[in-house]
Parts: structure tokens; C-alpha cells; sequence
């Protein structure tokens, strides 16, 4: 065992020490599991479903649709309290809450390590004077140059991310090619679940199915509540070796987590 981190049952590294943005990510991946678990043992409730099912009555009665109370009158009702049959939705929109604490976690981080060295952000863009001198201190404005810098930075690509810590933090965010292109596929998953309602174009399709798996145009991304765990699970691992990397490398202050 490092003295640095563990391995817990499911695989997944677990830091002893983080800095600050990866204890913010950890609270958040963690949030996720307690989710998880909250929905999958609440449809193994003792509760009475017939109790379930009066309670909706009594709340939709007089509603002007009597349709409602005779559905909750029938067995095809039970659905509506199974975990199952949300797993498509809660599934893509968890999904997206993974990506983008994974995105968070990439900005916090920059700041902290730019507040740490800001000679980062030496470039030979030239700020006008009355920008400069709109501040009180030279805190305040390598506060902002680094708000805007950062901003900037992440309306591009992942792979603008990655040449901006290769380059200038002298960082490789992934540890392989196989890491690389999972990471791709799993940036491009998100988009199409924001921006298609996570419909399948032709060109993913084309782009990611392989001997183990085949994505089908016009199909719909779906997520099972294991999948989601499984995801958590392996990008904790890629941000909890980058946190380390990084705290090392620019002696950043760490927390107990």
C-alpha cells in the first residue's frame, strides 16, 4: 500500500491527501454513489406499493382527468416506482454531472497552480494600459488575466486542455493513448446527451464502435445505474493521479480527506 493513497474492493484509488479542487471533486463523485444507492434501496422499500399508489390518488383526485386515477388503478402502474424505468434519464443526466466535475476539477486546479507559479501564464500577448491599470494590485489583475485565460481555454477542445498542461505545466493528462481516446469518447458522450438528447450521430458510430462494442445510428445512449459507479470509478482514478502529479510538481497545499 503507497503511503500516498489506497485501493478500495471496487478498484478505485483513494488519496490520504488532495489539494483543495480534488477534495471539491471527491465530495461530488461521492454524492453520486449515495445517490445511486438511495434510489436502487428505495424501490426494496417495505413500504406497502399499494399505500404508494392511495397516496397519488388522493394527490391527483379532482384534478380534471380522471385517466390518472384509473392508471394507478392498474398493475401497468407499477412502473412508476421502479428505478428502472428512470434509468435512461437519471442515467444521461448523472452521466453529464460526472463530466463536467471532471471539467471543474480541471479549471480549480489551474487556478491553484497558476496562483502557485503565475509566470504560467508569460505569453507575448500585450494588454492595453487602461485594462492594467483598472486595478488596485497586482493580485487583482493576475487574478483576472488568469479568470480570463482559463475561460478561454476551456470553450475549446479537450485537446486545447491537454496541450495547455503538456506545454505549460509540463503535464500529461493521460497516461496512455487507450486513456486518451476513452477520455475522447466519453467527452463526445456527453455532448451528445446535451446537445441531442443523446441521440447517436453517424459520425460517433463510425468513430467509436469496435469489435467489443457496436453504436448504431439514431440509437440513444443509455447508462445503467452500474455503468454510472463504473464511469465514477475510473475517472476518480485518472483525476486522483493527475492531483498527485500535480501537487508534487508545483508543491501545492494539500488537505487531509
Amino acid at each position: 500500500m503507497s503511503d500516498k493513497f489506497y485501493i478500495n474492493k471496487f478498484g478505485v484509488k483513494v488519496l490520504k491527501e488532495g489539494t483543495g479542487p480534488f477534495q471539491i471533486f471527491t465530495i461530488e463523485t461521492v454524492n453520486l454513489e449515495f445517490l445511486l444507492i438511495y434510489i436502487l434501496l428505495a424501490e426494496s422499500s417495505n413500504e406497502d406499493l399499494n399505500n404508494k399508489k392511495e397516496y397519488l390518488k388522493v394527490l391527483y383526485k379532482n384534478n380534471g382527468d380522471d385517466n390518472l386515477i384509473k392508471f394507478l388503478e392498474s398493475e401497468k402502474s407499477d412502473m412508476i416506482f421502479l428505478a428502472k424505468s428512470y434509468e435512461k434519464y437519471f442515467g444521461q443526466m448523472a452521466y453529464t454531472r460526472i463530466t463536467d466535475n471532471i471539467l471543474s476539477y480541471f479549471k480549480d486546479v489551474l487556478v491553484e497552480v497558476i496562483k502557485a507559479k503565475p509566470q504560467i501564464l508569460k505569453s507575448k500577448e500585450k494588454e492595453p494600459l487602461d485594462y492594467i491599470f483598472s486595478f488596485n494590485n497586482m493580485e487583482d489583475l493576475i487574478e483576472d488575466i488568469t479568470e480570463k485565460n482559463i475561460e478561454k481555454l476551456f470553450y475549446g477542445s479537450i485537446d486545447d486542455i491537454k496541450k495547455f498542461f503538456s506545454d505549460r505545466l509540463g503535464i500529461q493528462i493521460f497516461e496512455n493513448k487507450i486513456t486518451e481516446k476513452n477520455f475522447e469518447q466519453f467527452i463526445k458522450q456527453r455532448n451528445l446527451i446535451v446537445h441531442n438528447r443523446g441521440i447517436i450521430s453517424k459520425e460517433f458510430a463510425k468513430d467509436y464502435s469496435n469489435e467489443h462494442v457496436t453504436y448504431t445510428s439514431g440509437n440513444i445512449l443509455v447508462f445503467s445505474y452500474e455503468d454510472l459507479s463504473n464511469i465514477n470509478g475510473v475517472m476518480t482514478n485518472l483525476i486522483a493521479n493527475l492531483d498527485m502529479k500535480i501537487s508534487e510538481k508545483f508543491k501545492l497545499e494539500t488537505l487531509k480527506l
